[in-house]
């Protein structure tokens, strides 16, 4: 071995060893479920004791005080929730799942779905209303909106059937809900729940 292939050996080793200090340095606190991952949608509980995101296979929370995490199952063991909402009063998550929006109840395996009208459609988002009795999501051709204590809902339909609203917004009172459609802005105002009342017209 020649003077400069031992140099440009040690300067291999050395940029090696650099990498690795460089990596482990700044290697995530709180780690996701695969290595190679990337979780999305990071959001903090209201009492800012919880850090919530969507990992490979369902929601991953993390508690603040510990770094101690817990896994919520999603539907299919290979989706990864898109984005994460926690309720008013942080005792419950929602995302959208395959074919529904899933809400487990933080702490516990109880876990409720409220399907879409499409088996194969993921809802984007997910909105707890600031009362917390109900949520909304966008669907195909249309917001909708579930009673969380019953699973009743209503569709508010858009102007194109086709469209499928990504982001909602929600009055602080909680009863009139808007989203961006072709040509401007729909809302409406939130009707009462009725049993088999499917959609406002």
């Amino acid at each position: 071995m020649t003077l400069t292939d031992s140099r440009n050996c040690i300067v291999i080793l050395i940029s090696g060893m650099l990498l690795m200090v460089s990596c482990k340095a700044t290697r995530p606190v709180l780690q996701s479920k695969l290595i190679n991952e990337t979780p999305t949608s990071t959001v903090f509980s209201p009492d800012g004791k919880l850090i919530a995101a969507g990992v490979w296979g369902g929601v991953r929370i993390w508690d603040l005080t510990s770094d101690v995490h817990t896994d919520y199952p999603a539907k299919l063991r290979n989706e990864t929730p898109k984005n994460v909402s926690f309720s008013p009063d942080g005792l419950c998550i929602a995302a959208g799942v395959w074919g529904a929006v899933r809400i487990w109840t933080i702490n516990s395996t109880e876990v409720r779905d409220y399907p879409v009208n499409l088996k194969f459609d993921t809802p984007a988002r997910v909105y707890f209303s600031p009362d917390g009795k109900w949520i909304a999501a966008g669907i195909f051709g249309a917001v909708r909106v579930w009673n969380l204590e019953d699973g009743v809902f209503i569709d508010y339909p858009l102007k194109i059937r086709t469209d499928t609203p990504d982001v909602i917004a929600i009055s602080p009172d909680s009863k009139v809900i808007a989203t961006g459609s072709f040509g401007g802005v729909m809302k409406w105002e939130l009707q009462p729940f009725k049993k088999n009342f499917t959609e406002f017209k």
